[in-house]
């Protein structure tokens, strides 16, 4: 297979979507394909490809208003031909402005917009634009990012236009990381985990309450918070004002995410809403049990009853009382976390998404 595909994605932060553009980027060129990418002039995806010399790497300082830049968009347009491409994936909104003005612009075939969040898009008169006379497709990691992308406005592009590809986890590679527990025992507590950006949108303090909840109810559990962010100071405060220094440990940011898992018994994941939480896949692949808010795509990873708990948004005691039913139970959490692995193995490998992806690409 000798097709050109370009991967485009300026967000300068590393998540969940610039792990998905990175994974693909170098799982396509060893799947024949040639792959180009485009990041942020300062960018961590752009850091970490730049290592990759099989892939052609544009690093340019693209903005909400890149769009209406002629440099830009001729360094663009000069870009995909002089690479050939035929389809473009475009990840951020301003990554649709000026990457697909540009790409329509250098005539390529496939536009497609990947949506990773499950928020609505407005109904502007520039979107309209994009979405019916820019964009040959919209891919999106679960159903209901789909239906909230196209919430405000049903038409916004034809239904047989977009798609859905859900995140794939490479569970061959997976599996053969390391995974030695992180943080070694030294008791006989249940250990719950929670992993993420220490955002509002990641919904740790609800966690912290419904630990608070716990404690008051007899369990003697520890906890562990591996992420950093603007929060983290707040959050801490949070945990010393409810007496709960003892049982809550700031990781920080962790490299080695399958030793973390190795070093839990629970998954808890207040979100408030996710795009599709790559975290649920690894965690569900280490047969972890999950607890977590029934919010955006969740319910399409997690099955309820299954693999996991999930309880009504920001409900604290429901929270507390899904987690007090698995550290009671360990049988409970063994056949769960059983379930979980099956679900990954049949669901979210990667190299059944990535072929779903391929099938997008060439219809």
């Amino acid at each position: 297979m000798n097709r050109s595909v370009c991967l485009f994605n300026s967000n300068r932060a590393w998540g969940g979507g610039e792990q998905w553009f990175f994974t693909h980027a170098l799982v396509l060129a060893e799947r024949g394909w040639r792959v180009c990418v485009v990041t942020n002039t300062s960018s961590v995806l752009g850091d970490r490809l730049v290592r990759h010399p099989q892939i052609e790497l544009l690093r340019l300082p693209i903005g909400n208003l890149s769009f209406l830049n002629p440099v830009i968009l001729a360094g663009l347009v000069s870009f995909f031909r002089s690479n050939a491409v035929e389809s473009v994936i475009l990840a951020l909104p301003s990554d649709l402005k000026c990457g697909g003005f540009a790409a329509r612009m250098a005539g390529v075939k496939d536009i497609i917009f990947r949506r990773g969040l499950a928020l609505p898009t407005k109904d502007s008169v520039l979107n309209r634009f994009l979405f019916r006379c820019v964009l040959t497709k919209l891919l999106c990691n679960s159903e209901n990012t789909r239906r909230m992308v196209l919430s405000l406005n049903k038409n916004l592009i034809s239904l047989e236009r977009t798609f859905v590809v859900y995140n794939g986890l490479d569970l061959s590679a997976f599996d053969a990381l390391p995974s030695h527990a992180l943080v070694p025992r030294a008791h006989q507590k249940v250990v719950i985990g929670c992993a993420g950006r220490l955002t509002k949108q990641k919904g740790q303090k609800y966690l912290i309450e419904a630990i608070s909840l716990l404690r008051q109810r007899g369990f003697d559990v520890e906890v562990l918070l591996a992420g950093t962010g603007e929060l983290e100071r707040e959050l801490r405060d949070h945990v010393k004002k409810l007496g709960l220094e003892d049982c809550f440990h700031f990781l920080g940011f962790v490299e080695e995410m399958k030793r973390f898992y190795s070093s839990i018994d629970i998954l808890a994941l207040p979100s408030l809403w996710e795009g599709f939480g790559y975290v649920l896949s690894e965690a569900m692949s280490m047969r972890l049990p999950v607890v977590a808010f029934e919010v955006s795509n969740i319910p399409e990873v997690v099955l309820h009853g299954q693999a996991g708990l999930l309880v009504q948004e920001r409900n604290v005691v429901a929270f507390a009382d899904a987690l007090a039913q698995l550290v009671h139970d360990e049988g409970l959490r063994i056949r769960m976390g059983e379930a979980g692995r099956k679900r990954v193995e049949s669901k979210f490998t990667l190299a059944k998404t990535v072929q779903e992806l391929e099938g997008v690409m060439l219809s």
